[in-house]
């Protein structure tokens, strides 16, 4: 039986190092290791292949973004309090599921 593929987790600014470990022995995931805020066009380009989007309260989802969503991506799981930056009518339109992960300082 063929080895099923790992989803593709596009992960938009720098995560703390425990969290982008975890995601990277989970996941085939690709991290912003610059840390700059992706471009709408660079966030247009990364929903287009992949499966799980991973982005801050800073990043911006909105339609015009959303319209370049492939058909991998299934979930946007916004990583800090609320989904103010998403715009979740579009994403749930499209079969997006949008989530929150509240950033917890411990």
């Amino acid at each position: 039986m063929p080895q099923r593929k790992k989803p593709l987790v596009v992960i938009t600014r720098k995560l703390p190092e425990r969290v982008e470990t975890r995601m990277c022995e989970l996941f085939d995931a690709r991290l912003n290791e610059t840390d700059k805020p992706m471009s709408a066009a660079a966030l247009a380009e990364a929903i287009a292949s992949a499966d799980v989007l991973v982005p801050t309260i800073t990043d911006r989802i909105d339609a015009d973004v959303l319209a370049h969503a492939g058909k991998r991506l299934k979930l946007i799981a916004n990583f800090g309090n609320g989904v103010d930056n998403i715009d979740v009518a579009a994403a749930v339109a499209q079969g997006i599921t949008v989530t929150n992960t509240p950033a917890v300082l411990t």
